[in-house]
């Protein structure tokens, strides 16, 4: 699927924290976006070293302590929160 073919929309406030199903991943080679499940990994993009465009595509650098962060995270939620207290729950939920 290509980008122009989901429509975009605006999330409301009670979905902005909601766990992510699917992301757009960008394919240097093609230079194309293509929608694809699961989270979007934690990263930045820095030109790449030959840049002279404006259309540099840049190359993609994850941050792996993110992404461990994110697993941990999604590992303590998924069991309830465990060793929070009543009001702290009340806040997540």
């Amino acid at each position: 699927m290509r980008i122009n073919d989901e429509p975009h929309y605006y999330q409301s406030p009670d979905h902005q924290f909601a766990l992510r199903e699917r992301h757009w991943r960008y394919d240097r080679e093609a230079r194309a976006f293509e929608l694809v499940a699961g989270r979007r990994p934690a990263g930045y993009v820095v030109a790449s070293g030959d840049s002279r465009a404006f259309d540099d595509p840049g190359i993609f650098v994850e941050i792996p302590l993110v992404n461990r962060i994110r697993s941990r995270v999604k590992a303590w939620r998924e069991a309830g929160y465990p060793g929070v207290t009543s009001i702290t729950r009340r806040l997540l939920e």
